[in-house]
């Protein structure tokens, strides 16, 4: 390690995405060592930092690195006395769940739906099981760079539609643990439907990436329905091509930063019955892509 922290190493965790930082207490960063952890953001798209030990101020002033927090619609998982920090955990208390158990169930970059999407969000895992709960992200500057130029052409111009609304998506389901509250949970609260390009531009690197996601585009504006469902339902299964991926088990400690610009992810589930997994999620606001 060059300046700052001696102690920081970054090491790869795949050929397609994703570093470990170790070495390193977020709760102590100087100015170096963040300039560090800005350019490897940059370079893998998603940083681990390894046996953190963070308070939710701690953690909510890590984020302030990176730009200008952004609350969640959804204000119900709200860490008490932080707006901006989100429980997703399957813990109970008196029988009613602490956090959202189901958060991230399908494919997506968070608040894409919106006209001002995220830029990173960063989870930090408190309880991990010993089974399931893994994380997948997807690399959405591979999955553009690896379309046909017959297909980057016809993707020049196109507008996706973005919505919250679970019902108006044929492509994912209300989850169990919310079946009979899908309206309160996901109509009433969704906001307008944000328009976006297919494609976006990163505004750091510059690079392309594919930016539609199985959760919540539902429709391309300048096609015909049938013909952008067939479009959209391609370009999707492209995204989960698994030469893509880096799927991340977790470990106690871990605090995760990705770059919801050129990355979709998904939480994988598989969590048994009487294992916990409970961790708190704090998302900075990006620009309008463009």
């Amino acid at each position: 390690m060059k300046k700052g922290n001696a102690k920081m190493q970054i090491n790869p965790l795949s050929d397609i995405l994703g570093a470990e930082v170790v070495g390193l207490d977020l709760g102590k960063l100087d100015k170096a060592s963040l300039k560090t952890v800005q350019e490897a953001f940059l370079k893998y798209h998603v940083l681990v930092f390894r046996e953190q030990k963070l308070l939710p101020e701690q953690q909510i002033q890590f984020a302030t690195n990176f730009g200008q927090l952004d609350v969640h619609i959804q204000k119900d998982n709200q860490y008490s006395g932080h707006e901006a920090m989100q429980i997703l955990s399957n813990k109970k208390i008196n029988g009613k769940y602490i956090g959202s158990p189901s958060a991230g169930d399908a494919w997506h970059s968070d608040l894409s739906y919106t006209d001002i999407p995220t830029l990173c969000t960063m989870l930090y895992a408190l309880e991990i099981p010993e089974i399931g709960g893994d994380t997948e992200w997807s690399n959405m500057h591979k999955a553009y760079d690896t379309l046909s130029s017959e297909v980057k052409s016809r993707l020049k111009g196109l507008h996706a539609r973005h919505t919250f609304n679970r019902f108006r998506n044929p492509r994912v389901e209300v989850p169990d643990v919310y079946k009979g509250k899908g309206k309160e949970r996901y109509v009433d609260v969704a906001p307008p439907d944000a328009i976006h390009p297919v494609v976006r531009t990163h505004p750091e690197t510059g690079r392309k990436a594919l930016y539609i996601s199985e959760r919540f585009t539902i429709g391309i504006e300048e096609l015909e329905e049938e013909e952008g469902q067939l479009l959209l339902d391609e370009l999707i299964a492209h995204q989960k091509n698994r030469d893509f991926i880096y799927r991340h088990k977790w470990s106690q400690g871990d605090l995760t930063i990705w770059d919801n610009r050129c990355l979709i992810h998904l939480a994988c589930g598989g969590v048994p019955e009487g294992q916990i997994r409970h961790m708190h999620r704090v998302i900075v606001r990006g620009d309008k892509p463009f």
